[in-house]
């Protein structure tokens, strides 16, 4: 069973009350490389051998922050993040951060969507697909931290966008960390992003932190959505509200692929297995 999502497509687009839902569908419920050039082995050995005091040419300043972003390269290195990627840095929750080697060119989502009201005003706006090339994205986690979805670049990621009041996104919840420590090793890294509380307001810091509480989590990051709808009325049609959600139900699964490529698209699939060599 999936929960449809109340805050922006339902309520003021189709204008509907409450939240319906539907029988699950085909399985649905829900940079470089960092500079690695390094002391000589010893004196006299091979060409191109460090000079005599045993620092290579391009070695960098374990004190310093090539990438400028806010953490030195020795702390990188030995958190085993990239020194010369940007969104690559360490997090509190421990989470499985990775790089490309070449950074993801996003193509945006592809999928039109459209939605005229009774009195004739046409909504229009675009979702992910398959074979779209998802753009970076920054949002707060139950740390207090701003996530980059690029902080995962050259991992397979799994990301369910859910709501506090939905029962099947909370049913999903239970079984992510158990899932994140299954296939970690393998290159994944599962995400949870919340588009309302329990109450249909953007969850704050202390929401995303009782989320994962809850459920467990342990290096999973849950992420906090801003509403889509501004002051003045109008709608953001580029928020994650809106752009990973194809069909208006809740929990949206979406997996990416280590290029940042949409391989399974709000198909209820939270599985990796699949797409893992």
């Amino acid at each position: 069973m999936r929960f449809f999502q109340t805050s922006f497509l339902a309520a003021a687009l189709l204008v509907i009350a409450g939240c319906g839902s539907e029988e699950d569908k085909s399985g649905d419920t829900g940079s470089e490389s960092a500079s690695t050039s390094g002391e000589g082995e010893g004196e006299g050995e091979g060409e191109g051998e460090s000079d005599v005091d045993g620092e290579g040419e391009g070695e960098s300043d374990v004190d310093g922050d090539d990438d400028d972003d806010g953490f030195t390269n020795g702390e990188e290195s030995a958190a085993g993040t990239n020194p010369d990627y940007a969104p690559s840095h360490p997090y509190e929750g421990g989470y499985n951060v990775g790089f490309c080697n070449s950074p993801p060119v996003p193509t945006g989502p592809s999928l039109a969507q459209s939605y005229e009201t009774d009195d004739g005003t046409l909504y229009e706006w675009s979702v992910y697909q398959n074979g779209d090339v998802v753009e970076n994205m920054i949002l707060m986690d139950q740390y207090g931290e701003q996530v980059e979805l690029y902080s995962f670049c050259e991992k397979h990621i799994v990301i369910a966008f859910g709501a506090g009041w939905c029962a099947p996104c909370r049913d999903l919840a239970q079984g992510v960390q158990g899932e994140q420590d299954e296939y970690r090793d393998a290159g994944v890294q599962y995400i949870e992003v919340i588009t309302q509380d329990d109450y249909g307001n953007p969850p704050d810091q202390a929401f995303l932190a009782q989320w994962a509480e809850d459920y467990g989590f342990v290096d999973v990051p849950v992420l906090g959505v801003q509403s889509a709808q501004n002051a003045d009325g109008s709608y953001d049609f580029d928020n994650p509200n809106f752009t990973f959600d194809k069909d208006g139900y809740i929990p949206s699964i979406y997996q990416f692929d280590t290029t940042m490529t949409v391989v399974a698209a709000d198909e209820g699939n939270h599985n990796p297995s699949a797409y893992l060599e």
